[in-house]
C-alpha cells in the first residue's frame, strides 16, 4: 500500500530556497509546475513532525505532573507554513531540515523553580536526546533577549525530528503573549527587533519589570517613573484602546 512520496533532506532544502526566493525573485515566466512541487515538498516535511511532536507532548505531561504545577497547561503546535518560509527568509543560511522549531510545545508553569526543574529532569533521562538547551534568563546562557524575552528553550530529537520546547512561568508568558498580539496588530514584527524603538524600549522594560515581580524585588522609584512615560509615549500606537477606555 502506497504511503505516498516522500523526500531526501537534500531535496526538502533545495525545495525550500526555490520557495523561499521566488516571490522577490519575481520571475517573469515562473515554472508553476515546480512551485508547487517545491510546496509539496516542504509540506511533507512540516508533516513529519506532526507524530514526534504528539509524543513529546505526551512525556513532557509526566515531569510537569511531577514538578507540583497547579495548571498543568501543556499545547503543542506545527509551524504554520508561511511562518517556515518568513524566518528561512530571515535567516537566509538557514537549511529548512535544521530548522528546530517547526514542532513545538509550550508549558505555562506556575513559577520558575518548576520550569528548572522540567529541564533538568530532561537532560537527566537518557531516553531524551537533548540537542541544545537555551536558558534566556538572568545570569544563564544565552540571558534574556534584547527584546526581553525570557524562557528556557529545550530542543530535543526525537524520530529524527527536532522539536522545541518553551518552558514559561505564568509572567513570561503573559508578556510573549502581549508582544504576540501587538505584533498582529500593528503589523511590525516586534519580537525579530522591528518596530518603533519606544515600543520595544517599552516592552524590554516592562519584561524587566515582570522578573523583578516574579523575585519578589521592589522596584526603585525611577524604575517606575521611566515605565511609565513609557507607556504613555507609546499609547499613541494604540488608538482604538484609547477610544474604547473613554467610552466606558
Amino acid at each position: 500500500m502506497s504511503t505516498g512520496p516522500t523526500y531526501s533532506k537534500k531535496h526538502v532544502n533545495r525545495c525550500a530556497r526555490y520557495v523561499r526566493d521566488f516571490v522577490p525573485s519575481a520571475p517573469d515566466d515562473p515554472d508553476w509546475q515546480e512551485l508547487f512541487e517545491a510546496i509539496d515538498a516542504i509540506d511533507w516535511w512540516r508533516a513529519q513532525h506532526a507524530k514526534p511532536l504528539g509524543r513529546v507532548n505526551a512525556g513532557l505531561r509526566y515531569y510537569v505532573k511531577r514538578s507540583g504545577a497547579v495548571a498543568q497547561d501543556v499545547t503543542q503546535r506545527l509551524k504554520r507554513f508561511d511562518t517556515i518560509i518568513d524566518k528561512l527568509y530571515r535567516h537566509p543560511n538557514m537549511a529548512l531540515t535544521t530548522m528546530e522549531d517547526i514542532g513545538g510545545v509550550r508549558v505555562i508553569l506556575d513559577n520558575q523553580r518548576q520550569v528548572d526543574y522540567i529541564a533538568s529532569q530532561l537532560q537527566a533521562q537518557p531516553k531524551w536526546k537533548i540537542r541544545r538547551v537555551r536558558e534566556y534568563l538572568e545570569g544563564r546562557n544565552p540571558g534574556p533577549k534584547e527584546d526581553g524575552y525570557r524562557a528556557v528553550h529545550v530542543v530535543v530529537v526525537r524520530d529524527d525530528r527536532y522539536v522545541e520546547i518553551q518552558l514559561r512561568t505564568g509572567w513570561q508568558d503573559t508578556w510573549a503573549q502581549s508582544v504576540e498580539e501587538d505584533t498582529r496588530r500593528l503589523r511590525a514584527g516586534l519580537k525579530f527587533g522591528a518596530g518603533p524603538a519606544d515600543l520595544r524600549e517599552y516592552y524590554a522594560t516592562t519584561s524587566e519589570f515582570f522578573a523583578m515581580r516574579e523575585r519578589q524585588e521592589t522596584p526603585e522609584q525611577e524604575f517606575l517613573e521611566g515605565l511609565g512615560k513609557l507607556f504613555r509615549a507609546t499609547r499613541r500606537y494604540f488608538p482604538d484602546d484609547a477610544e474604547e477606555e473613554q467610552s466606558r
